[in-house]
């Protein structure tokens, strides 16, 4: 299915619940009208979330596609987010941003060591300038957001079913989809990175009366 004449070749899965982000349709056509590299488009809307990771995987390995790329329906990329295929990574993704403790802060995650060969997951605090200085960081988790895979990590026998949800005796989640995906990677030898050049937008719904009041009224 790979086509000689570009430079590699990309599944574009872009998981959705009947529709995506306006601004996303005119980057889709703009890829497959000026981009370099063979894409094939999907646009996949199963339930529950890890079935329908797990089903783009399996689609993904019917085919000889060199990198799946997996971006949800509420993440805008900058435009030229497909050239990180070109860096030849096991997993690599763009700058995403989740809303924690009052604030938007970067998705990037590190694995912390605890007693007994136990971890946890922290996010990695960051100082404006660290992320204006930008460029290419290894890390130890990525959100699944905005995220693009090597065939060969989804190939590897370890990664098998590779989206996982974790839980405890009680039944609560303790390590979610991109967690356990990204750990049991780097447990398999492969290597995660994030590059800060490339931001993405990422919108969800927030209270603007609790938002005004947290920005202006916090310190008061």
């Amino acid at each position: 299915m790979s086509n000689p004449q570009f430079k590699k070749t990309i599944y574009l899965a872009i998981l959705n619940q009947g529709w995506i982000r306006p601004e996303m349709l005119l980057l889709i056509s703009r890829w497959i009208v000026e981009s370099p590299y063979n894409i094939y488009l999907a646009l996949p809307a199963e339930k529950p979330i890890e079935h329908n990771r797990n089903r783009i995987v399996k689609k993904f390995l019917e085919t000889n596609f060199d990198y799946l790329m997996m971006l949800d329906c509420d993440i805008v990329p900058p435009k030229n987010i497909l050239n990180l295929v070109d860096f030849d990574k096991d997993i690599i993704g763009g700058l995403c941003f989740a809303y924690k403790e009052n604030r938007p802060i970067p998705l990037i995650l590190k694995r912390e060591p605890l007693n007994e060969g136990e971890a946890k997951w922290t996010y990695k605090t960051w100082t404006a300038d660290e992320i204006k200085t930008g460029g290419l960081i290894e890390i130890d988790a990525i959100g699944t957001g905005c995220i693009i895979i090597a065939r060969r990590v989804l190939e590897h026998p370890a990664i098998r079913r590779p989206f996982i949800n974790y839980y405890d005796k009680d039944g609560l989640r303790i390590e979610g989809l991109d967690l356990s995906f990204c750990r049991r990677a780097q447990e398999a030898g492969f290597k995660i990175f994030c590059h800060l050049d490339y931001p993405c937008s990422h919108y969800c719904d927030q209270d603007l009366k609790e938002r005004f009041i947290q920005t202006y009224y916090k310190n008061g």
